[in-house]
């Protein structure tokens, strides 16, 4: 193969190569904090309505529907559910995951946009925290997940709810890149690549886990 050839060849494989190394990123950071560990406890469904109460390394289901209260926040008025930790922790990581869910009117599925409100012993709002980056996490028959972790400090209470100007957005997101490469044959092929959109809802099921951080930010890596 020529110099010239070679140098073609790796100009068609580099995006490929790029895109390749950007999934096995994504794999691991998810495989790590959200893959299956060993005796890794079930996830269990949180309480249709009032506070959840969220232990360590103890994933819950939490359901924000229709019938949840509603509040001002400093992002607009939201549903929300209120949950409260065993003590106030210097440290914690809070693992999510938003499902994506049949839209109530119309047609596709909707996921809920989390926003983090840390709250005081008199239930007064103090820090708020969008959730964010959400990666998209979407396989064949799996639900279609979104996956996020926030490090929070200094927290016992806080509020899962939604941004107000979220309502008639979507999450965007390209799930797969387009990719061209030379098959052994000579021949090459290529994809096109694959767009998610995904409407922004009031309502919602997420999936958190706490952990504990022995320094900030390492139960996010």
């Amino acid at each position: 193969m020529s110099v010239l050839a070679r140098i073609l060849y790796l100009l068609i494989l580099l995006p490929t190569i790029g895109h390749a190394r950007s999934d096995n990123i994504f794999v691991e950071w998810k495989e790590r904090l959200f893959g299956a560990r060993p005796a890794a406890p079930a996830v269990v469904d949180a309480p249709d309505d009032g506070i959840v109460v969220l232990g360590l390394e103890r994933p819950e289901r939490v359901r924000i529907g229709i019938d949840a209260e509603q509040r001002e926040f400093p992002k607009g008025k939201s549903r929300y559910r209120e949950v409260e930790l065993q003590r106030q922790f210097d440290h914690v990581a809070l693992r999510i995951q938003v499902i994506a869910e049949r839209a109530r009117k119309g047609r596709g599925n909707t996921v809920f946009k989390p926003v983090l409100y840390l709250l005081d012993d008199a239930g007064k709002v103090g820090e708020s925290r969008i959730v964010e980056p959400l990666y998209l996490d979407i396989r064949p028959f799996k639900p279609t997940r979104l996956l996020a972790c926030v490090s929070l400090q200094n927290v016992r209470r806080l509020a899962i709810a939604t941004s107000g100007d979220a309502l008639g957005k979507s999450y965007e997101s390209r799930a797969r890149g387009s990719v061209k490469a030379p098959t052994r044959a000579g021949f090459h092929y290529s994809t096109e690549p694959v767009n998610v959109k995904l409407p922004w809802a009031d309502t919602g099921e997420l999936i958190v886990e706490l952990i504990k951080e022995e320094k900030k930010g390492s139960g996010c890596k």
